[in-house]
């Protein structure tokens, strides 16, 4: 940094053989405070685009986390398609046209209690589920 100061400080005075030291040192001065003054500035401006990514950052893993928990996005048994069933762990496509089949529901636990699944898929898939109108 201090390199390319007296460098800049150089460029600015001219190097004149016949200038006066004075006005070298001066015009030097006024250079390197010229830099030091575009560097606080160039500073604050990196400052302030660390904390805006910080919280973009922070705003897309609260989004990430908010995607994979909500309601939401709970796949509907009474709505799904057959190929929507089918991503949920341990359904299968005979599993899956049971699901379709048995609709309406109006509980989670009727896919078990019924037999449409056997207990050891609906554990798998009960929180992933939901068979409100949403």
């Amino acid at each position: 940094m201090f390199g390319a100061v007296m460098l800049a400080a150089a460029m600015a005075a001219g190097c004149s053989p016949s200038q006066d030291t004075d006005k070298t040192r001066k015009e030097a001065a006024d250079a390197a405070a010229q830099i030091k003054q575009g560097s606080k500035v160039a500073a604050v401006e990196i400052k302030k685009g660390a904390v805006e990514a910080g919280k973009q950052g922070k705003a897309i893993a609260e989004g990430v986390k908010e995607g994979w928990t909500a309601e939401s996005k709970k796949v509907n048994v009474n709505k799904a398609s057959k190929t929507q069933l089918l991503t949920l762990p341990g359904i299968d496509e005979d599993s899956a046209q049971r699901i379709v089949a048995g609709r309406p529901y109006h509980t989670k636990d009727e896919l078990s209690t019924k037999g449409i699944v056997s207990p050891e898929e609906f554990q798998k898939i009960q929180r992933l589920i939901s068979v409100n109108s949403n």
